[in-house]
């Protein structure tokens, strides 16, 4: 599993400091920054992370940059930590998705619990966008006809199930499946589906919609 990177986001040099030694002191590896900007300029997407947040920044605050992040689909946990919560401005940071807000001075068993938290939460998603990642890498050499056939088969339908859905030959559909298994590299369904349910792949439900259920007599 990747190490998890814990910024803090602060103007405080003070808190950024507090901050790093407590994280440290639990094992996490810290990275403190001043600036929401500056921040932008060193994330590392391609680790899970959790950020602690401060809203009154200078330059863009904390508000400002959780939403650039949310637009820019970024997977990362935010926890809020700031001096300056009023109400406005913690509705604001709870719809964007906010792990938990603290006020500043807060309880420290409490925040590493949020901290431990919020990282076992992101690990989890962010392992899940590397299956999917990885699961897409896998059928990049399909074509769109192929990868329809490959859901309707992963779904457990049979030949003649997915050339009624798909208005295909039996033929097409069984030419088709050996084209996915050469490309695949794999010998047998049941090999490709453990490749595909370690990836964490599953088929899209508008592709399965077409296709009646399967009546167990699979092909």
């Amino acid at each position: 599993m990747s190490e998890s990177i814990l910024y803090i986001v602060d103007d405080d040099p003070a808190a950024r400091d507090s901050l790093s030694m407590l994280a440290r002191s639990a094992g996490y590896r810290a990275v403190a920054i001043g600036s929401a900007e500056e921040f932008l300029s060193q994330y590392q997407s391609n680790f899970p992370a959790c950020v602690i947040l401060d809203i009154r920044l200078p330059g863009m605050n904390g508000l400002e940059l959780h939403r650039r992040l949310r637009m820019s689909g970024h997977s990362l946990e935010v926890i809020y930590l700031t001096a300056h919560a009023d109400v406005p401005s913690t509705v604001q940071a709870m719809k964007l998705g906010a792990f938990e807000l603290f006020q500043k001075p807060c309880n420290t068993t409490r925040l590493l619990e949020a901290i431990h938290a919020a990282v076992e939460k992101n690990q989890g998603e962010f392992e899940s966008v590397l299956r999917r990642q990885k699961a897409e890498q896998l059928l990049e050499p399909l074509s769109e006809e192929e990868r329809k056939v490959l859901e309707l088969i992963f779904s457990g339908r049979t030949n003649q199930e997915i050339a009624d859905a798909l208005q295909l030959s039996l033929r097409t559909v069984q030419f088709r499946r050996s084209s996915i298994f050469r490309k695949m590299n794999v010998e047998s369904k049941a090999q490709l589906f453990d490749i595909l349910f370690q990836a964490g792949w599953s088929p899209r439900p508008e592709i399965i919609a077409t296709a009646p259920a399967s009546n167990g007599n699979n092909a």
